[in-house]
């Protein structure tokens, strides 16, 4: 199995909401190909949704460091902050999501 592999059937537990599953897909995905920002982004994911905040903020943190102009990745991280009771990083995470998509926006038109 390749890294796209692993995260495509991690995307797939994930929306079955199989956690357990797509965990170990993820960090299959992350074995393969350690640089793939995706993977650690659906990881995070997993791990907010079972309340592991921590490790959850460890893999937004190291999805945004791998690429850092994805908006998705900010969103997840907001996302955390805000479950963590970090209010203001939250807000600023998704201030910053919607400026990498404006920016995006603009290139396009």
């Amino acid at each position: 199995m390749n890294a796209n592999k692993a995260f495509d059937l991690g995307v797939s537990y994930l929306e079955n909401n199989e956690l357990a599953m797509a965990l170990l897909a993820f960090n299959e995905a992350v074995r393969l190909e350690p640089e793939m920002a995706q993977a650690y982004n659906g990881r995070s994911v997993v791990h907010a949704l079972r309340d592991e905040l921590d490790k959850a903020l460890a893999d937004c943190c190291e999805a945004i460091r791998l690429d850092p102009w994805n908006p998705e990745f900010y969103r997840t991280r907001g996302y955390v902050y805000s479950r963590l009771g970090q209010d203001e990083q939250g807000r600023a995470d998704l201030a910053k999501a919607e400026e990498l998509e404006s920016a995006v926006e603009e290139r396009s038109s």
